[in-house]
């Protein structure tokens, strides 16, 4: 069996596509950690929910202006080395946040060590690897990686939250360190390969005619919104479609990374006990992982824009009920239908970029266009932060999440494949 997934004949994406998922796990509670301890920080430490936050402003800024160089690397190196290098990286940051006794120390550990890691060995290396072995089932592939983001929380988050009342949050962040040793260092060290082409295989396993026999490769290509030229980085960056994905992009994140920072603290304030609050993370994963699932296999029938779109009208609703959520109901009403809008966005974002522009330079697209995206996002976090401390209040964050996302359905509305530059001449 070994022999066979290595061989010519074989497919080994399989086994990437299982050491991304385990790798997914892992990277998703690195990534929300952040927020389940800032109340247990603000507590002990007694500092404020806007200065904590700068430390998530700073990882993802670094993260941003990293990105061109991460991408060159990604490129000559292949995704594999920078996972490798990039989450050695992470572990040391985690490690140092469980010693830290002053804010620098919370500055240094997340917003230098773990926001270089995080852009040198996250989403865009993990998400090169899926492209790199799947094309016309990439979204089954993304949705099977990502959904592990998702249903990770269900037990993640409550275990998180229980793991600081047993052992303390200094202790928990020493388990989580060595659970990113294990899944985000030795095993992609040992079982992740870069690209088909190095065991002379190709992406998905078959080719297009033992696939649908019935129909070419531009046509099945065309029928599901995918390129049939790869663009360069440089044919991209000329293309309007490109920006308004990048403004689509930069105004989620900034959503997102502002409500995963404080939605622990926020549901703390409107009265929710600690039993109520993992409650509802678990069923905002739950619904998050069940959505990045099913949007991955609709990903072969339906383009992907268009279920993009969808997730946008999900999430609107989902934030307009938030708006007026003073108890468990209606909490859990947003965590269903935001979980589900989220779900879907972060399979689409993950498909978008190569359906619209192929693989070749996937990774320089993304790294080139990463330092505006990640300045945007980073925004959020502070922002309501700051809105909080002085105000009492998390309401007028919201309000102004609301009509970000307003504007991001704008954008992903006009957003059509642009059409590769040669078969404009071609047409010509």
């Amino acid at each position: 069996m070994t022999l066979k997934v290595l061989s010519k004949d074989g497919f080994y994406g399989w086994v990437n596509l299982t050491v991304m998922f385990f790798f997914n796990i892992v990277v998703m509670l690195m990534m929300v950690a952040f927020s389940l301890f800032l109340p247990y920080w603000v507590k002990e430490f007694d500092w404020s929910r806007a200065s904590i936050s700068g430390a998530q402003t700073i990882s993802i800024i670094l993260a941003g202006l990293a990105a061109p160089v991460v991408a060159i690397f990604i490129m000559k190196q292949g995704p594999k080395r920078a996972i490798v290098v990039g989450n050695f990286i992470n572990v040391v940051g985690l490690v140092l946040l469980a010693f830290q006794n002053s804010i620098w120390h919370l500055y240094l550990g997340n917003g230098v060590i773990i926001g270089l890691g995080m852009s040198i060995g996250g989403i865009l290396a993990g998400s090169t690897v899926i492209n790199n072995w799947f094309v016309l089932k990439r979204p089954a592939a993304l949705s099977i990686s990502m959904a592990a983001m998702g249903y990770s929380g269900v037990v993640a988050n409550p275990s998180i939250m229980a793991l600081i009342h047993w052992v303390g949050w200094r202790n928990t962040y020493l388990i989580l360190a060595a659970a990113a040793l294990l899944f985000c260092v030795v095993v992609p060290a040992l079982l992740l390969k870069n690209k088909p082409e190095e065991l002379g295989q190709v992406p998905d396993g078959l080719s297009v005619a033992k696939l649908d026999p019935l129909k070419s490769t531009d046509s099945l290509y065309k029928s599901l919104d995918k390129t049939t030229v790869d663009f360069t980085a440089g044919e991209a960056l000329r293309t309007r479609a490109l920006w308004l994905l990048v403004a689509y992009t930069a105004l989620i994140f900034l959503v997102m990374t502002g409500m995963m920072t404080h939605q622990v603290a926020f549901l703390f304030d409107i009265g929710l006990s600690p039993t109520m609050v993992a409650m509802a993370l678990v069923v905002l994963s739950a619904a998050m992982g069940t959505s990045q699932l099913g949007v991955g296999f609709l990903g072969l029938r339906f383009r992907m824009r268009s279920l993009a779109v969808f997730s946008i009208v999900l999430s609107i609703a989902g934030f307009s009920i938030l708006l007026f959520a003073q108890s468990l109901q209606p909490v859990l009403a947003f965590c269903v239908i935001y979980g589900m809008g989220q779900g879907i966005q972060s399979v689409a974002m993950q498909n978008l970029m190569p359906d619209y522009f192929g693989r070749t330079e996937f990774p320089k697209i993304m790294g080139f266009t990463s330092p505006i995206t990640t300045f945007v996002s980073s925004i959020g976090a502070p922002v309501a932060g700051y809105i909080r401390d002085s105000s009492g209040s998390y309401l007028l964050a919201f309000k102004i999440f609301l009509v970000l996302l307003v504007i991001a359905f704008i954008c992903i509305v006009c957003a059509k494949r642009p059409m590769h530059f040669s078969l404009e001449e071609s047409d010509a």
